[in-house]
């Protein structure tokens, strides 16, 4: 037995003792109040982290891993009454299949070949590099990227989750949500130049409850003062002036951001891109956004570099 499949069964060894855990920390915190239930929620908030590494080390087990985090979430739900308005909210977000296309299939020795040209590039060298490359890709029309997005790329067996929030809405097989229901986020706003063939990218469109899309609006991202906070919701904060988003999303919103400055050759103010740059290591890339990357390229017939490559941001020093 290899040391991967020994460490993989400690892990689920140690996933099954917190499960029982929980289940007693539960008990007790009925009797003992909210110190216990405070100590049970944390021993499930590590487990479900513990999960997420199993997932991206052994993608073959992401199936059964799924089950049991649909499990714990509803765990959690019952437990600690939490909702879809809590500060982190855990339902759908981060739990997309792998994606196994032929697109990807064919063309990754290609890829292989691609980035191992970039290996010894730094700062505009690397940036044209991964723009010649990445430019070259499948612009669909507005309406039909919504519909890819909506009904493919991020619906999750009938539903949508807002990026922002954690808010779910359900949408009927084949069915486009109103605009009443959901919105699509361009991460990079139209109103900075999000325009043409970049408004219609999908690797930087997300769907988002329309509240918050309305707030976040075209203002940078950054971190909010707690004092200064005027909207909240899931996480996500917004004071008049900066947008900041869930701890879930960071790190999507920043390589996303990066993504579109490299190809579409828009560069990021240096207050944003500082922020950012703390997102990308705060939220490091997971199994989810590397499933999403596939199935984007599996339809725009390109990637996002620096979901491949996180450590291409530090080997450029501005975008």
């Amino acid at each position: 037995m290899n040391n991967m499949n020994l460490n993989n069964i400690k892990k689920y060894a140690l996933l099954l003792g917190l499960s029982v855990a929980l289940s007693a920390g539960t008990t007790l915190a009925a009797q003992e109040g909210n110190e216990k239930e405070g100590a049970s929620e944390k021993l499930l908030e590590e487990a479900l982290s513990l999960l997420e590494k199993v997932e991206q080390n052994s993608p073959k087990t992401r199936d059964d891993i799924q089950k049991i985090r649909q499990k714990l979430n509803k765990y959690k739900k019952l437990s600690f009454n939490t909702s879809a308005d809590d500060n982190a909210p855990e339902l759908m977000f981060s739990r997309m299949g792998a994606t196994t296309n032929s697109y990807s299939r064919n063309n990754k020795a290609k890829r292989v070949s691609f980035y191992n040209s970039c290996r010894n590039l730094r700062n505009d060298s690397l940036k044209k590099k991964l723009h010649d490359e990445c430019a070259k890709h499948t612009a669909f029309e507005y309406k039909e990227s919504r519909r890819l997005m909506y009904t493919q790329i991020d619906n999750r067996n009938g539903n949508l989750e807002c990026v922002y929030t954690g808010k779910v809405i359900s949408v009927p097989a084949g069915k486009m949500p109103s605009n009443n229901e959901i919105n699509c986020e361009h991460t990079w706003p139209q109103s900075k130049g999000a325009t043409g063939d970049a408004k219609t990218d999908i690797h930087h469109l997300f769907p988002a409850d329309p509240d918050a899309n309305g707030k976040r609006g075209s203002f940078p991202f950054g971190y909010v003062d707690g004092s200064c906070v005027k909207w909240a919701v899931g996480g996500s904060k917004f004071d008049g002036s900066v947008f900041e988003v869930r701890k879930q999303h960071r790190g999507n919103v920043a390589r996303a951001m990066f993504y579109f400055s490299t190809v579409y050759e828009m560069p990021l103010d240096p207050e944003q891109e500082s922020t950012l740059r703390k997102w990308h290591k705060e939220d490091p890339v997971d199994a989810n956004e590397i499933a999403r990357n596939d199935a984007i390229e599996a339809l725009q017939h390109n990637r996002n570099p620096y979901i491949d490559h996180p450590e291409y941001v530090d080997q450029i020093s501005d975008f």
